[in-house]
């Protein structure tokens, strides 16, 4: 899948057959030692510089510096206890949230267009207090993009990395959170591979790549922030922010899960949903959570008026009834759209795991002697 790509971006077939036609490249990834714990105030274009010098950056070089110093030089430090109102205000938007054991997660996109967990705002590696991301990471890549182009006398481009998880797939990798003098996006678009058939839809996430690269030698335990990455053809032939890395608005496939998702379209107010957990949930847990939502009123609305009792066996659910509560015409369609809620609700919840066919029956109004 490909977004719309930034005019500074190199495109069409000259920028894919140069590729193409030129040889293997060899990669260095090498780690940048000698960076002091960084605090709050610090020069970081000094104190990168100086670690940088062994290395002799040259030009075309990138370096991937993890986002985290860039917080501890700015102090963008919370206390523990302000951590919760510290994410809901970097949120642009809640996307989920999701129980694990006792700690409610919640899953938000933030101002740079990323879509992360708790916002990213991280309490590893920082004993002073949680750390919040800059708000504007790319404005950070390019301070100090410019300022160690001046001092090394090289222009090398600078990514801001961070550690985040991706649907579909399991585990945490190292992506651009900032970029400034690196061909973020590369489109391949108009050239062709190694079997001459037309490229048509490639275009390549260099800024991804180069940031999972550069964690491969550095992390959260080897106290390494920092890694220059070597020999990438074109890796500096374009200024690409990474904003332009990330899918929003109209471009945004995903803006929330199923069950979300369901949720939402049922008129659920995003405060009044519930919490899903993590882990994987019985089907009488998620049963009982699909009446409870189907419950809920729709935003600017009433609880509708509607009697619904759950049959049982063994301790199963096995049935729904719904009951009008009398005869009026008001009863009758609350009880219907009640129904209608219902399975809706027990539809979302069978989205990840099938859960057992439930009934759900609209039963006669009550009648008026037993009212």
């Amino acid at each position: 899948m490909t977004g719309p790509i930034p005019s500074g971006t190199p495109h069409g077939a000259g920028a894919a057959s140069s590729r193409a036609s030129a040889s293997p490249a060899a990669v260095q990834v090498l780690p940048v030692t000698g960076v002091p714990e960084v605090g709050a105030g610090d020069d970081l274009v000094a104190l990168l510089a100086g670690a940088l010098a062994p290395l002799a950056p040259r030009a075309g070089d990138v370096l991937c510096v993890s986002t985290k110093i860039i917080s501890k030089a700015q102090d963008l430090r919370v206390a523990p206890e302000q951590r919760e109102e510290a994410i809901r205000a970097a949120a642009v938007r809640v996307v989920a949230r999701r129980l694990h054991t006792r700690q409610v997660t919640s899953v938000v996109q933030i101002p740079s267009g990323p879509v992360m967990a708790a916002a990213g705002v991280d309490s590893s590696n920082a004993p002073a207090g949680p750390l919040l991301l800059p708000e504007d990471p790319d404005a950070c890549a390019r301070e100090l993009h410019e300022g160690l182009t001046a001092v090394l006398g090289v222009p090398i481009g600078v990514l801001l990395t961070d550690t985040s998880s991706r649907i579909w797939r399991m585990g945490v990798t190292d992506f651009a959170l900032g970029a400034a003098g690196v061909a973020a996006l590369e489109d391949l678009r108009g050239g062709r591979d190694a079997d001459g058939r037309d490229l048509k839809v490639t275009v390549r996430n260099l800024a991804d790549e180069l940031a999972a690269a550069a964690d491969l030698v550095k992390g959260k335990a080897d106290a390494i922030p920092a890694a220059l990455v070597r020999g990438v053809p074109g890796a500096t032939a374009a200024d690409v922010p990474a904003r332009e890395l990330s899918r929003t608005g109209e471009d945004d496939w995903f803006r929330r899960p199923s069950l979300e998702s369901v949720w939402q379209a049922l008129g659920i107010a995003e405060q009044d949903e519930p919490v899903a957990r993590m882990s994987p949930e019985p089907a009488t847990e998620r049963i009982g959570r699909a009446l409870a939502v189907a419950a809920l009123p729709r935003q600017g609305t009433s609880p509708l008026g509607a009697h619904v009792r759950s049959l049982t066996h063994r301790g199963e659910i096995t049935g729904i009834e719904v009951q009008p509560a009398d005869e009026s015409r008001r009863a009758l369609a609350a009880a219907a759209v009640m129904v209608e809620r219902i399975r809706t609700a027990l539809g979302a919840e069978s989205l990840g795991q099938p859960l057992p066919e439930i009934p759900v029956h609209l039963l006669d109004p009550i009648p008026e002697e037993n009212r």
